[in-house]
């Protein structure tokens, strides 16, 4: 499958053209979509996304954060199995670092780090 290229946000052009990835580029492109947004967000997709609520303040949940983690790498159609999820949170800025493992539909491993902190 092919996306456009967003970095930032942002639509990538070359040359006047829009820049198309895919691939491994495309498939951490999606994560990083999926994981940066916050569930609800999206009006043409309610569902897409992850629950920011859980990630943010005190006394958080790992277990909580570990599944909703879990249930938004499933939204991707291309992930088959999560094999690991790794938080590291930096108390200082509130932020996140998430590490994975999952399996593709294709047998491919894919490993991945997201910053998780609300505000992406």
């Amino acid at each position: 499958m092919q996306s456009l290229l967003l970095i930032d946000g942002d639509l990538v052009f070359e040359a006047g053209d829009l820049v198309m990835i895919e691939g491994p580029a495309e498939q951490a492109q999606c994560v990083r979509i999926t994981l940066g947004t916050n569930k609800g967000e999206w009006f043409l997709d309610p569902d897409l996304g992850i629950d920011f609520k859980l990630f943010l303040g005190k006394n958080l949940n790992r277990e909580e954060m570990i599944e909703e983690l879990r249930e938004g790498l499933h939204q991707l159609d291309f992930i088959s199995t999560v094999e690991d999820i790794e938080i590291n949170q930096d108390h200082t800025t509130r932020r996140q670092l998430i590490s994975f493992t999952a399996t593709t539909i294709n047998g491919e491993t894919l490993t991945e780090e997201v910053i998780v902190d609300g505000t992406n």
